[in-house]
């Protein structure tokens, strides 16, 4: 007999033959009547018809152990920070003084770090500058075989000659690429003079001639041949060069100690003849040049050789 037939039995629906083979099944097997009737007990306790008399009573007290348990586990809960916060905060002063401290203080932080930010902004765009006239000296060295130079019937022509150089050939399209950012742009109502006309102002007054370039770079003054004569930086190099950098501090035709003042002495930019730009944080080149500003005899003059770069102020002659 299988779980169906005997629930079957149990319920009554067992009729004819199958029950008669049902009853002698349970007559030969003691364990089947056993479990037949527990299920008739349990089916018996199924279909109870709610008589009044076997109502189950509740245990006396049910309702305060209940109540008790739910305490109990409201007491083992795990607190939050909700249930230590109290339901009205006070105003006090302290609460504001130390508020305002945190304020300030976030405040002093964060400006030096906005100068800081706008320091390496203006530091970049002095580079991306020097990175634009580098494609204009290479673009010149290429049609003269040399970079920008004092033109023979003016051997003493100002450094600064080069910006008139490039925009005569139509390489210097933009002046403003002559102003670092960190000094702002210079004004030039009256653009670039000629080169007949700076030489004619610089020996008339010496003075006026950084006044007429406004170039705030420096650059390099040349070399000297084996003979000692001055001469250009020729196209063709077998090492990279320095030719533009910012401008050293400098008074008169004095080349002073330091760094450029352009980035407030922290250092300087330097365009080398391949076109790359290099920050540098001291004078110091490489080891055949320690300072970027003077010769090897620590003067403002053209280089001892060509790896002695002599980049100087833009009113600066190149031969004195």
């Amino acid at each position: 007999m299988n779980a169906s037939d005997m629930l079957d039995y149990a319920l009554g629906r067992l009729e004819g033959p199958d029950r008669d083979q049902a009853e002698r099944e349970i007559a030969d097997d003691p364990a089947l009547a056993e479990a037949l009737d527990r299920l008739g007990r349990a089916v018996h306790q199924l279909l109870d018809d709610g008589d009044a008399k076997a109502t189950l009573e509740p245990p006396e007290g049910l309702a305060l152990l209940t109540i008790a348990q739910v305490d109990e586990a409201r007491r083992l809960r795990r607190r939050t920070m909700l249930d230590f916060m109290p339901a009205s905060v006070p105003f006090r002063w302290t609460d504001l003084a130390v508020a305002a401290g945190v304020l300030l203080a976030s405040l002093l932080t964060l400006v030096p770090a906005v100068r800081c930010s706008k320091m390496r902004m203006d530091q970049a765009g002095c580079g991306l500058n020097l990175r634009q006239l580098g494609v204009s000296l290479a673009q010149y060295a290429i049609q003269h075989h040399h970079f920008p130079y004092a033109p023979p019937d003016h051997p003493d022509a100002a450094s600064g000659c080069f910006a008139i150089l490039l925009r005569d050939q139509g390489l210097l399209t933009d002046p403003a690429t002559l102003d670092c950012p960190c000094n702002g742009m210079h004004a030039r109502a009256a653009g670039l003079p000629s080169v007949n006309t700076l030489c004619e102002l610089q020996h008339k007054s010496p003075g006026c001639v950084s006044r007429v370039l406004r170039c705030d770079y420096a650059y390099n003054l040349g070399c000297r041949d084996g003979s000692g004569h001055p001469r250009a930086i020729p196209a063709r190099l077998s090492t990279s060069l320095p030719l533009l950098a910012d401008q050293p501090p400098h008074e008169g035709f004095r080349i002073l100690e330091g760094n450029s003042p352009n980035h407030g002495e922290r250092g300087q930019n330097v365009l080398y003849s391949d076109g790359h730009v290099r920050w540098h944080s001291t004078r110091y080149v490489g080891p055949q040049d320690d300072d970027l500003f003077l010769n090897a005899r620590h003067r403002p003059e053209p280089g001892d050789s060509i790896q002695d770069a002599v980049l100087v102020p833009s009113h600066f002659p190149f031969v004195r």
